[in-house]
Parts: structure tokens; C-alpha cells; sequence
């Protein structure tokens, strides 16, 4: 079985849509998955945001040193700790830059969005030709649209038996949310990787922020203990994403992205079917992500 119907086989077998898009760094070969198709990004959009915060950083604007205070009105819901802490906390940009990526933290990354500015986010992804990627809200933008309340000092129990707008901005495949396409988050990998959009050191130290990932049960999933997978996680409702880059040896590197939306019709209380279904599809993740690890091993 080839290695595209191997890969349709497995997306066939999960209730979800799932679109991909991968590029065999060193060969140029590439996998093409209705990966043209829009979705909203969820935390796939903190990868354009780190590419601006160094894209500043190269202007002189900031320095990965500048430290910044931790106060309730950036603080956001989960995920992430700094919603936990005290106010006053000063974290560097680059302790801010790193809990936005490796546990995806929602108060560095709107702590960070804030001083870069959503429309020059905007302006470098289409000034590289990324056309597909739009990041006009923050996170407490995507959240003030779908809950009924995103206060974070609120009972996160009680924030659970809150219901989600599902047909709002936050869902919306327009413009007026952060979106984007599988090929184009793997150009942007595979730019970052190649020092295409910044100066090497700049991109090295972005790769270095991805590699500490911590959230690994997609892509990563199955890979040989000690794989090195470069790659940030999305998750909002239906919607579980993941984009990165995935080190097979030091001649063979894969950049690759798969986003999906929950097919799946499971009542609200059953959430053993629940986890069941969401377990499947970041299965679904892991076992393409180790096709792709055995096929460009040479």
C-alpha cells in the first residue's frame, strides 16, 4: 500500500475532516491532502506570532530580555498557568515567547500580541506570501466570542457548565478570524527551517522554542522515543490541529500540518464517547505523523 493511501486509510477510519499537508524538506516531495482548505487555527496561530515577536526582535524593537508585568487585564482563560499568578510577576519576552509555544500559555501569548500589534502580524505573514493566514484576534477575542463570559478570575468549574457558541467569529473561515491552510503552515515551517524569513540565528532560535514542546500526544505521538518533532498544537471545540516539523535523522527532515473539525454527534453527557472520539483523532495524528517518520528515513 503507498504511503497517500495508507494515510487516506487512517483519516477514513476517524469521524472528523482532516486535511494535510507535508513537505519532505530535503527532496522537495509533497503530500496534498485537500490541504488547501481554510480552517480556523486555534494555537496554530502562536506560530505567526513568534515569527513576528523575532521579526521585531531583528528591528530592535524588543529584546528577548525586556521584561514585562504580569497584570488581571491581559490574564485569559486557560490554557497556561500565568492566569494562576500573582500580578506584578515580570516574565522576559522570552520566558513569554516560550510558555506561548511548549504549554501554549493564553496570557504570554496575548501579554505578547498586545506589543506586536495583530495587523503587523497580519502584514509580515502576507508580505512572505502567505496570503492564506490571518491572525486579526486575540485569544481573548476568539474567547469573548464563544463564551458567554472569558472573565479569568472566574470558577473555571463553573466556566465548564458554560455552553460554546459554535457559530460565531471564533468558527468563522473568513478573514475576521485567525485562519489559515495546512500548505500554508508548512511553508511557514519549512521556512522557518530553511532561515527564509529571518537571519539563521533568528530562525535557530525559534526551532529552539519548538523543540521544548511539551504538548505531545499528536504528531509526535508514535515517534521513536528521542525524535525530535518541532510542532505547535491547536485546539478549539470540534477543531484539533497540529504543525511542525518532525527531525528523522540529520539528511531527512518533514515539515507537515493536519488540521481537523469533529464530525463526530455525541451527546454533551456522554463523555466517555467523549474522549473516546478525541483519543481517535489524535491517534489519527500520531500514526501519520510515524508513516511519515518511516517513509523519508533515507
Amino acid at each position: 500500500m503507498s504511503l497517500l493511501s495508507e494515510i487516506n486509510s487512517i483519516i477514513a477510519s476517524v469521524d472528523a475532516e482532516i486535511s494535510l499537508f507535508a513537505h519532505h524538506i530535503e527532496s522537495g516531495d509533497e503530500i496534498n491532502l485537500d490541504g488547501d482548505r481554510v480552517y480556523p487555527l486555534a494555537s496554530v496561530l502562536k506560530i505567526p506570532v513568534l515569527v513576528e515577536a523575532f521579526r521585531q526582535i531583528g528591528q530592535g524593537r524588543f529584546s528577548l530580555d525586556d521584561r514585562f508585568e504580569l497584570t488581571v487585564a491581559e490574564k485569559n482563560l486557560p490554557s497556561g498557568v500565568l492566569t494562576f499568578f500573582d500580578d506584578g510577576l515580570q516574565p522576559t519576552l522570552r520566558d513569554l515567547l516560550t510558555l506561548m509555544i511548549i504549554i501554549s500559555d493564553n496570557t504570554a501569548t496575548d501579554m505578547v500580541m498586545h506589543r506586536l500589534g495583530v495587523d503587523a502580524i497580519n502584514r509580515t505573514m502576507h508580505g512572505l506570501g502567505l496570503t492564506e493566514i490571518h491572525v486579526p484576534l486575540t485569544i481573548r477575542g476568539i474567547f469573548d466570542d464563544m463564551l458567554v463570559s472569558a472573565d479569568p478570575t472566574q470558577d473555571l468549574l463553573e466556566l465548564d457548565k458554560q455552553p460554546r457558541k459554535l457559530d460565531g467569529v471564533a468558527f468563522s473561515l473568513g478573514p475576521d478570524n485567525d485562519t489559515g491552510t495546512p500548505r500554508s503552515l508548512t511553508r511557514l515551517l519549512t521556512m522557518i527551517y530553511k532561515a527564509e524569513i529571518l537571519d539563521r540565528a533568528a530562525c535557530d532560535g525559534m526551532l529552539a522554542i519548538l523543540r521544548q514542546q511539551q504538548l505531545n500526544d499528536r504528531l509526535p505521538r508514535y515517534l521513536p522515543p528521542g525524535t525530535p518533532c518541532l510542532h505547535k498544537t491547536g485546539t478549539l471545540g470540534p477543531i484539533r490541529n497540529d504543525s511542525g516539523i518532525i527531525y528523522i535523522n540529520d539528511n531527512s527532515h518533514v515539515a507537515v500540518t493536519i488540521f481537523t473539525r469533529s464530525t463526530a454527534q455525541i451527546p454533551d453527557d456522554d463523555l466517555i464517547a467523549k474522549r473516546a472520539h478525541t483519543t481517535a483523532v489524535d491517534d489519527a495524528f500520531g500514526r501519520i505523523g510515524r508513516l511519515l517518520y518511516d517513509s523519508f528515513q533515507s
